[in-house]
């Protein structure tokens, strides 16, 4: 997991027990980790207690008002102009919070569920060097997370094919997902989803995954309840979760 993404789930309180682990380590060894810690705490910090400074000094103006003896319609008026401006600043807060809330939700549940799917495709042979055919040698990039070692290869090898394995196009997908290039990733689940393979819970998994990222949550919905229809037990427990927070 980047850095970032670890302090964000930090502020968040929402590490997972490896997360923690990996957090702490970092805390300890990593100097600049630790001072982006810092900045980022300091950060959270100043903006809780500038809206929390703001609220209270609308709130007295307002009270100050009120308590004046012999309040004239214009000083009646202005506290009201007030009491409605104070109204929607904290609706407009409350409404941004919320949405950066939410955005960051998307990231965390992304960064938290997704992982390379293995290998199911190609067995790959370990020691001594013997030549290899095409797919199974990029499979073994694939394996050794040389992503984009493997991609180039995959792409070869589906050039050279009249027509494209299903099965190998998925992996094309995987490859581009794990190079963090999601739109191609996704343009290519959406052309195998309705063919005939193997990895159709997948590519509905890692379809859904992707839309959460991208803030779509009703497709993320859709792709996940299609999961149940066709009765996959492909990460049952992990789409039931997503299903809750979405």
């Amino acid at each position: 997991m980047e850095p970032e993404e670890l302090i964000q789930k930090y502020i968040q309180d929402s590490l997972n027990e490896a997360e923690k682990v990996q957090f702490e380590t970092l805390l300890k060894s990593d100097a600049a980790f630790a001072q982006k810690v810092t900045e980022f705490e300091n950060v959270h910090a100043a903006i809780k207690a500038n809206e929390k400074a703001e609220l209270k000094s609308h709130l007295q103006q307002l009270e100050a008002n009120e308590n004046m003896s012999n309040p004239t319609k214009k000083t009646v008026k202005k506290s009201i102009r007030l009491a409605i401006a104070v109204v929607i600043l904290v609706v407009i807060g409350l409404i941004g919070n919320y949405f950066m809330q939410q955005a960051n939700l998307n990231e965390t549940l992304y960064a938290t569920y997704f992982e390379p799917y293995p290998n199911a495709l190609a067995p790959v042979t370990r020691g001594q060097e013997t030549p290899a055919e095409a797919l199974p040698k990029a499979m073994r990039l694939y394996e050794d997370g040389k992503y984009q070692e493997a991609f180039d290869m995959i792409s070869e090898i589906i050039k050279s094919q009249e027509n494209p394995e299903t099965d190998v196009l998925f992996y094309q997908a995987m490859c581009l997902l794990n190079l963090q290039q999601e739109t191609e990733a996704l343009n290519i689940l959406r052309e195998i989803k309705h063919k005939e393979t193997r990895f159709t819970p997948q590519i509905y998994w890692y379809g859904a995954l992707i839309h959460i990222k991208f803030k779509e949550n009703e497709k993320a919905l859709k792709a996940l309840q299609y999961m149940d229809e066709i009765q996959t037990t492909f990460k049952s427990k992990e789409r039931e979760i997503l299903k809750q927070k979405l």
